[in-house]
């Protein structure tokens, strides 16, 4: 698979060599060098007459101008579908723009439109014949906003550019806030390109609101006095306040020229009664405002020509309110990307409108182990690590595609008109170079790198609803977070039987520890003489529905939601709790061994550590930290330090399966380590097997005289026993004196 280029959302480039130009160019090169150098060589050695030679030495250079008249017709037609391909994308975009964007240019003293984009009469409802038609723009320009346009326009064409916002009549009649934005292009002749956005949406509300209602929360309201002809006979001050229309412009003026709705269609009808409308516009500091209108009938004799009365209630700050909570409903506040619930209304729309020969694709991104970066440098060198992470999502995700923050450091991408798989892994392939270029994280050239989990799912191929697919995408992605050297996953059935389970345990994670379903149970350590000198603390989950749960089953769910350091803070504080029960029923646990993953060895554990050694500093001195070969051969910044601290602390370290790992024997060198305890790998087949027995011979006795002290895992039978004895073992566990049991039953004799 050629490995794509796709830099930002303005075009996809391809590798230099690879353009189709280029290819014909040296193509052509290497024809003319071959023809200059080869064909008279070849024609001096054909066994043909010489009249004939003659002949076609004196058509061997019109032989290379058809050579180059071929290569200009494929060259020019290269460039010809490049620019047609150009100017579709060009007519697609400005279809589908939000903005209408012109050109003008001076005609004597007027101007004329000399092109328009098509989304014109989309947006605005006029086709291009009609924008280009002479006044057509003075002519729909709102009767209040006349005077005021005209006057900035005409300063502003002495202007390099310039901005001014007005009312505009819509093909359908009602008026609607519109932004123009000018840009000179030439002095001679005059001429501009301008962009055209409706602005009117900010205020468009789809709530049933009525004015009684919002007045009756203390808004501020307004009365007009209205004739039978909806003309305005008189407006009390909070009026005028509202609307910022003067008095004077209000009286004898009709109520539907004064106010602008974004609801009604018809210009020609009066504003419906009894019912509250929206009316936005701009006071008298040019702020933009919302207001309900509501019009009434007047009660019989209220006063004189009355036949109307108009209430104007300012809803300015409340629709402001509306959309902060639309916004934080439905986006991320920290990245400013839309959120998971604005990605199921997007992907459900999506689905609906897409062709049917195209493909969707629904991407899911997981920064591994993010939540180290937040421990390590801090939730704010965290966030600013999200900022920019998002920065460059942004940049390689191409035109069209939309980019959301499903919360943290999980994002999703949606891809809309696909044609091919090939085109989801190319941008696979760039969403991964965004994240794994280093992070500078200080003026000291500190750096940091990310690896993330991405998992895709495809539609139709793997379903035809959103949110299936959005979960497919997931079980793919945490698929991917399985699988070593894997960091991309696409959805498979098999991913979808699998896992369900998994989703289900991922979910209850977060609770589990405030329920009682996860216990802990000890398994009794003993000397050679049979004697216990202590127990190993280890996990179970009590799942309502899958039963008693070792730890390989759940805690990958804990460390793919950040909680495995969570999860050792818990079990350090329950066998504390639990070995004070012990103490008040006068019974003497001996040392406890606790089982350290890489992630829980953090500086959380050693705050913990450092304030239970002075509480209870006699309790944890019992303690004895198993530390995993992994932890010690892959550790994460900071782990051999706070292994250090811990040992500073006087808690007991010790290397739990000894001899699985490949740095077993430096660990010995340089680690502050007590015991060693050996892979049960070893001990299984000891009382059989001669190579087994010699390794264990060996560990031990290069043990012994390292005065470490060496502790043997699952022994099932008295044969085995005897060969530790025989090799001089000091402590040993397994099912041959008792398998992990509760704390209530473990020191209860048989």
């Amino acid at each position: 698979m050629k490995d794509t280029k796709l830099t930002t959302q303005k075009k996809w480039r391809e590798p230099f060599l690879y353009r189709p130009a280029i290819i014909l160019v040296i193509a052509y090169l290497c024809a003319a060098i071959i023809w200059e150098l080869g064909t008279s060589a070849v024609i001096l050695r054909l066994t043909i007459e010489d009249d004939v030679k003659q002949v076609l030495a004196r058509w061997e250079p019109w032989g290379f101008v058809a050579l180059s008249a071929v290569f200009l017709f494929f060259f020019a037609r290269i460039w010809i579908l490049r620019f047609r391909k150009s100017r579709e994308l060009l007519h697609r975009y400005l279809a589908n723009s939000p903005t209408v964007h012109y050109e003008i240019r001076a005609v004597g003293s007027d101007f004329s439109v000399d092109w328009v984009s098509p989304n014109c009469e989309r947006i605005m409802g006029y086709s291009p014949e009609e924008v280009k038609a002479p006044d057509w723009w003075l002519h729909n320009i709102h009767p209040n906003d006349v005077q005021m346009v005209t006057k900035r326009a005409l300063r502003g064409f002495e202007e390099t550019q310039f901005v001014y916002e007005y009312r505009f009549r819509h093909k359908q009649g009602h008026y609607v806030w519109v932004r123009d934005e000018l840009h000179r292009t030439s002095k001679r002749p005059l001429s501009f390109q301008g962009s055209w956005t409706n602005i009117s949406t900010d205020y468009i509300d789809d709530s049933n609101t009525s004015a009684p209602n919002i007045s009756e929360h203390g808004v501020l309201s307004g009365i007009a006095l209205l004739d039978k002809h909806h003309r305005v006979i008189s407006v009390d001050a909070p009026f005028t306040e509202i609307s910022g229309l003067n008095e004077s412009l209000c009286v004898n003026s009709k109520l539907e020229e004064l106010l602008t709705t974004t609801e009604i269609d018809d210009l020609a009808s009066h504003f419906p009664y009894d019912q509250g409308i929206l009316i936005v516009g701009r006071n008298a500091d040019k702020k933009r405002y919302s207001a309900i209108l509501t019009i009434r009938e007047a009660i019989s004799g209220f006063s004189g020509q009355a036949t109307y009365i108009a209430t104007l209630s300012d809803v300015t700050r409340m629709k402001q309110q509306q959309r902060q909570l639309q916004r934080l409903a439905f986006s991320d506040e920290l990245t400013g990307l839309p959120n998971g619930n604005s990605l199921a209304l997007d992907l459900s729309k999506l689905l609906d409108e897409l062709p049917s020969d195209r493909l969707a694709a629904v991407l899911v991104i997981n920064v591994d182990h993010f939540h180290q970066v937040n421990d390590k440098y801090g939730h704010h060198i965290g966030d600013k690590i999200l900022q920019r992470l998002t920065q460059r999502l942004k940049e390689v995700t191409p035109f069209g595609t939309k980019l959301y923050n499903l919360g943290g450091d999980e994002f999703a991408v949606v891809l809309n008109h696909v044609v091919e798989y090939i085109d989801i892994q190319n941008i696979i392939l760039q969403i991964q170079k965004a994240y794994e270029r280093p992070f500078e994280l200080t003026s000291d050239n500190q750096q940091l790198s990310l690896t993330a989990s991405i998992g895709a799912s495809v539609y139709p191929l793997d379903g035809h609803d959103g949110s299936k697919l959005l979960a497919q995408a997931n079980l793919a992605m945490n698929s991917a977070k399985d699988q070593q050297n894997v960091n991309q996953s696409y959805f498979k059935q098999e991913l979808e039987n699998r896992s369900y389970d998994d989703i289900q345990l991922e979910e209850d994670v977060h609770s589990v520890l405030q329920s009682e379903q996860m216990q802990l149970v000890y398994q009794p350590v003993l000397n050679m003489e049979k004697q216990v000198v202590g127990v190993e603390a280890l996990l179970r989950w009590e799942h309502p529905e899958f039963g008693t749960l070792q730890p390989i089953q759940f805690l990958p769910q804990f460390d793919a939601n950040g909680l495995l350091d969570t999860l050792g803070i818990w079990v350090i504080e329950n066998v504390v709790a639990q070995v004070d029960k012990w103490q008040q029923q006068n019974i003497t646990p001996g040392t406890i061994a606790i089982n350290l993953a890489t992630e829980q060895i953090s500086p959380r554990l050693y705050q913990t550590m450092s304030r239970l050694v002075k509480e209870t500093p006699e309790l944890v001195a019992k303690f004895e930290f198993d530390l995993s070969e992994s932890s010690l051969n892959e550790p994460l910044p900071d782990t051999l330090d706070i292994i250090e601290q811990l040992h500073e602390l006087g808690i007991t370290l010790v290397i739990d399966r000894f001899g699985k790992g490949i740095g077993s024997m430096l660990h010995l060198k340089t680690m502050a380590v007590s015991k060693i305890k050996i892979e049960r790998e070893f001990i299984r087949d000891l009382d059989t097997n001669e190579r087994s027995q010699s390794l264990v011979r060996a560990v031990i006795r290069m043990t012994s005289e390292l005065g470490l002290e060496v502790q043997a895992v699952g022994v099932e039978n008295q044969a085995q026993l005897d060969k530790l004895t025989e090799f001089g073992c000091h402590y040993w566990q397994g099912r041959l004196y008792k398998l992990p049991q509760t704390a209530d039953d473990i020191f209860i004799s048989d």
